[in-house]
This record gives structure tokens, C-alpha cells and sequence, in this order.
């Protein structure tokens, strides 16, 4: 398992909560002691530059099974 690097990033980077998603771009992935939680502006330059609508992610447990992530603002 990698702890540091693109491949680390690929596989253990996080969305921010839906309360920071909006304020930051990135801040360290305490949880998970790698890697790096990342905002709504990342995520969106992904989307935008590969014509994409939406990131499927399948490696975190959730309560109900899924959670889906509807960040507003700028």
C-alpha cells in the first residue's frame, strides 16, 4: 500500500464534508494518515476538463450504503 505519491492519491483521498467542501481545496487526510480530503473546486476542474457529470467513489463504509455529496455555492 502506498503512503504517499499519485498512486496513494488515486486510492485513499476523500471527499471534504459537505460544511468545507465549499471553503477549501485540500487539507490532510487525518483519518486516514495519507493522502488529502479534497473541495468542491478540485473535484469540479476534474469535471469540467474531462466533460464528466459526476465522481463514483466505492471504498468507503457508509451507514446507508451510499452518501451523496450536493455541494452548492461558488
Amino acid at each position: 500500500m502506498p503512503l504517499d505519491g499519485i498512486f496513494c492519491d488515486l486510492l485513499w483521498s476523500d471527499p471534504l464534508g459537505d460544511e468545507l467542501a465549499n471553503s477549501k481545496e485540500f487539507i490532510e487526510n487525518e483519518e486516514r494518515e495519507c493522502s488529502f480530503l479534497f473541495g468542491k473546486k478540485p473535484a469540479k476542474k476534474i469535471l469540467d476538463t474531462n466533460d464528466l457529470m459526476t465522481i463514483v467513489r466505492g471504498h468507503q463504509v457508509q451507514i446507508e450504503g451510499y452518501k451523496m455529496h450536493r455541494w452548492d455555492g461558488p
